[in-house]
């Protein structure tokens, strides 16, 4: 395996820095597969969107070496370099690059991102020779890496069709280029991996952990990290090597631990981390504000139960090479492909607490935790909010018709709330409990069962039939058929039914 990129940090560690340091950053890049490159051709069509002389001087100064499509505006376009699709009067226009040289009317949360692969304004450049020489460049093969790793059936935005307030497209709104693109009409994500720029905040901000990073994902980075057993990491992105050369660690207890970027970082690998090394850490670079957040979750954590934090940024720290390793408790948690990132922090954090009750963590802006109330009385066992619930916060016991919340595993999306058909469930962003009783499953609402009148088998709650007579009877009217079958199982509902119709009773 090559190191290059890692050249620079080689000359400020020893040999067993180095081996350490090799050994992690060998283990992340392993699980890039075959398919983690792919290719894309760009051919000479463009597209010009704009009447004006500056326009017309590119026309004429590039016709020749361009394919040129000329409209005076386009009302959208989609796709990525060698691709696009401009759709202008029912017309669809298929070009590889487009060259604005009017501002584009389109959504304002689009305009925010910046300029994606392919799309050009001339705004942006000095001349209309630049111009020319920067999209002749982009012409021809060559070859991206594909990174983001996505979870749909994790996703609390992927076919979600509630309210806004009940799904989430976060990864969407921090990614600041086109790499991830909600569409609101199917509910999908749609990603363009040439247009990422590994920034890693869609990670960072997934609450539910379907994005990751296919050159970092979390269970290659536990297994990087317990190479790191009793020495403390110095988390640091890759494209702030460089700049770590003048901190003096060689022969310290500190090893840099190298990923594509530290902003990918939340709470659920940090805490990872921790427990796999055993030590405190050290973040290096800028931090942007979910990464903050995450890292005065996990200290506030720690001190509560430690009487010391244990995450550090590298500001604080005035002298790397006596830095003392603080000792925590290590912990051995094989994390499964198909968990979500709140499963797998409660499991860490009750290995921490043991028996303990340790108070609450306040919820951060981007950390929210919940234990729902609902109203055990009006609510009907309709499991509607089971079944919206993707990460079994909720389930149902259906044996003893009870819904119980496991607030540890809930995301606060909101999704239970809108979906419930009586209105009687509140979501009080009350935050994180350190107590063994946060992360089991509590009954909240529970009914008797109701049989069936004919066949005397289980098949609703009694609310939810009571309910159901409250609706339909006053449509009955003296039809005793069809209110008798209402008290029935959906087989015997049947049979009530076909027999009435055959007997004329």
């Amino acid at each position: 395996m090559q190191y290059d990129d890692l050249g620079q940090l080689f000359q400020i560690l020893n040999d067993e820095q180095i081996e350490i340091l090799k050994n992690g950053y060998e283990i992340l890049l392993s699980n890039i597969s075959l398919d983690y490159q792919s290719d894309v051709s760009v051919n000479n069509t463009l597209l010009i969107v704009g009447e004006n002389e500056l326009a017309s001087e590119f026309i004429r100064k590039a016709k020749d070496k361009f394919e040129i499509t000329h409209k005076p505006y386009i009302e959208q376009y989609g796709g990525t370099i060698g691709d696009f699709i401009s759709i202008v009067e029912n017309e669809e226009i298929q070009t590889s690059q487009i060259v604005f040289f009017i501002k584009p009317q389109l959504d304002s949360r689009i305009l925010s991102k910046t300029t994606q692969i392919g799309i050009h304004f001339a705004s942006d450049y000095k001349d209309v020779d630049s111009m020319i020489n920067e999209i002749e460049s982009l012409i021809g093969d060559f070859t991206y890496e594909n990174t983001i790793l996505y979870n749909s059936n994790k996703c609390q935005y992927h076919h979600r069709n509630k309210t806004q307030n009940s799904y989430c497209y976060e990864c969407e709104n921090v990614c600041p280029t086109f790499a991830i693109i909600k569409d609101d009409e199917t509910k999908e994500l749609k990603f363009s991996d040439i247009d990422c720029i590994f920034c890693g905040k869609c990670v960072g901000v997934c609450p539910s952990g379907a994005m990751q990073k296919a050159n970092a994902p979390l269970i290659e980075m536990v297994k990087a990290a317990r190479l790191y057993q009793d020495k403390i990491p110095l988390i640091i992105s890759r494209q702030d090597i460089e700049s770590i050369s003048n901190i003096n660690i060689k022969d310290s207890q500190i090893i840099p631990f190298v990923l594509p970027n530290a902003n990918m970082l939340n709470e659920v690998y940090l805490i990872s981390i921790l427990q796999s090394t055993g030590t405190q850490c050290i973040i290096y670079g800028d931090i942007e504000p979910n990464l903050s957040d995450a890292i005065d979750f996990i200290n506030e954590l720690y001190i509560k139960i430690f009487n010391k934090k244990a995450i550090y940024v590298q500001n604080e720290i005035t002298t790397f090479n006596t830095l003392q390793v603080e000792q925590f408790p290590k912990y051995t948690y094989n994390t499964e492909s198909a968990e979500f990132n709140r499963e797998i922090f409660a499991e860490r954090v009750k290995f921490l607490i043991k028996d303990n009750d340790y108070g609450a963590i306040y919820n951060k802006p981007s950390i929210k935790y919940t234990d729902l109330k609902i109203n055990a009385e009006k609510c009907t066992l309709c499991m509607s909010c089971v079944e919206a619930c993707n990460t079994s916060a909720l389930i149902s016991s259906k044996s003893n018709f009870e819904l119980l919340l496991n607030p540890s595993k809930c995301t606060a999306c909101n999704m239970c709330v809108d979906v419930c058909p009586e209105h009687i469930i509140e979501m009080p962003l009350d935050g994180f409990r350190l107590h063994n009783s946060f992360f089991t499953y509590k009954t909240k609402a529970q009914d008797e069962p109701f049989k069936c009148i004919e066949c005397g088998k289980i098949f609703a709650s009694a609310k939810s039939i009571k309910k159901v007579q409250s609706i339909m009877l006053p449509l009955f009217g003296n039809d005793e058929v069809k209110k008798k079958s209402l008290l029935c199982c959906a087989d015997c509902k049947v049979r009530v039914i076909f027999k009435a119709q055959n007997t004329g009773v």
